[in-house]
């Protein structure tokens, strides 16, 4: 009997030694205090898609690279939260989610908060940042946004009938923005820049006998294409010969307001319209042009922001396009059907949302949630900056099955 009581004795002993041993090496790991990444991508023109991410270079900081200088942890896994099918244009900042996992979390770990005071994102910016455990880190972040020049029209040229009628093509990608320049000779005779138009008449202004040509080109429109696109190449046009019996007697020029016969967009002060040939303008519907969608109000004027048509809420860009897929507004995310098939396309969506096969939740106001969230009587949790339902994980403690449910 005594010998089994040593026995059991010295049994727990090694028990309670093994425990202090584990405790001391866990209190003994220190906090990885600040988190430094270095990101950057290759050169991606207005149109491209953005590369996938096994192209990304983990340890360097050439090409396409997502890296790290320090030797606590490593770059475990990269994951677009932009589209990488999505054609990229002038502005765009992609963003996307990297895991960073600790090199040995006996000895430094993830303990506390990570945000913008201590996680530096360089090349990029930063968004959000979550653990899980301490031996993972969440960042997300956003590329610096695309720059380029723009495409120069591929064709400039004069209508066949009646004179004066330029005419060129449409350029992909672009801020659909022209300056168009009339020559007669070497001399300019007018400027009509920052026209959302492929056509204007210029037969207002040819008031002299002459050979006449324009010019014109892709111009950045709004505040971000000019901060970050620059202007294309001229492209010209072919020259048309007006006889002194056809000069024009100057009736129709804008002095501010369309000339007569102009059609297409026309802007009024800071007022968009859409004018059809017969001289109708577009009112109180949406319109598609240029495989774009605008809504116009009852007196014809192009609607920009939120605007509620029935009980569904659009949002319209600075352009006045219609906006789909995920933006944010008042640093709010919102989710804007993309599908022009299933469902409305551009209407905001409300409740589970199912996107790159992660789910995510967004309120009665359209607005995405992040943290803790009780839905249908069930609590989940969505990734905070990142918005997507966390499943088959723990979360501070907490397990989440593959629904995404915490079971109490």
């Amino acid at each position: 009997m005594k010998l089994l009581k040593r026995l059991a004795a010295l049994t727990s002993m090694v028990t309670m030694l093994g425990m202090s041993f584990s405790l001391e090496a866990l209190a003994a790991a220190k906090t990885i205090s600040s988190v430094t990444i270095n990101v950057g991508l290759d050169e991606i023109n207005t149109g491209d898609t953005l590369p996938g991410e096994d192209s990304f270079d983990t340890s360097g900081t050439s090409g396409n690279y997502v890296s790290t200088t320090n030797d606590r942890f490593v770059v475990e896994e990269l994951d677009w939260i932009t589209s990488d099918s999505k054609e990229m244009k002038i502005g765009s900042e992609p963003k996307m989610k990297v895991t960073l996992k600790a090199v040995d979390s006996d000895e430094y770990a993830f303990k506390g908060g990570y945000q913008s005071s201590n996680v530096t994102v360089k090349g990029g910016t930063y968004v959000s940042a979550s653990r899980s455990g301490s031996d993972t880190l969440y960042v997300t972040f956003t590329f610096k946004p695309i720059k380029g020049t723009y495409e120069a029209p591929d064709d400039a040229y004069w209508r066949d009938s009646g004179y004066g009628n330029a005419r060129w093509s449409s350029v992909d990608n672009s801020s659909e923005a022209y300056d168009v320049y009339l020559y007669r000779g070497s001399t300019v005779v007018k400027k009509v820049e920052t026209l959302k138009a492929t056509s204007y008449n210029f037969y207002p202004y040819m008031t002299k006998a002459g050979t006449y040509s324009f010019r014109v080109r892709t111009v950045p429109y709004t505040e971000t294409e000019q901060k970050y696109a620059k202007r294309s190449d001229w492209t010209e046009s072919d020259e048309m010969y007006l006889p002194e019996e056809k000069v024009s007697d100057g009736s129709g020029q804008d002095n501010g307001t369309p000339a007569s016969g102009e059609v297409g967009w026309i802007k009024n002060g800071s007022t968009w319209y859409y004018r059809y040939p017969d001289g109708s303008y577009h009112k109180n519907n949406w319109a598609k042009i240029n495989n774009k969608w605008y809504l116009f109000d009852n007196n014809g004027a192009m609607l920009t922001g939120w605007n509620q048509r029935g009980s569904l809420w659009y949002y319209l860009n600075n352009d006045g396009a219609m906006v789909t897929g995920w933006i944010v507004s008042n640093n709010k995310w919102y989710y804007l059907n993309p599908s022009a098939t299933s469902g409305v396309e551009g209407a905001m969506a409300t409740g589970w949302i199912n996107y790159n096969n992660k789910w995510y939740y967004a309120d009665a106001s359209g607005v995405m949630q992040e943290g803790w969230k009780q839905v249908d009587g069930n609590w989940y949790y969505f990734y905070p900056g990142e918005g997507s339902r966390a499943v088959n994980t723990t979360i501070s403690g907490f397990p989440v099955d593959a629904n995404g449910v915490w079971r109490k």
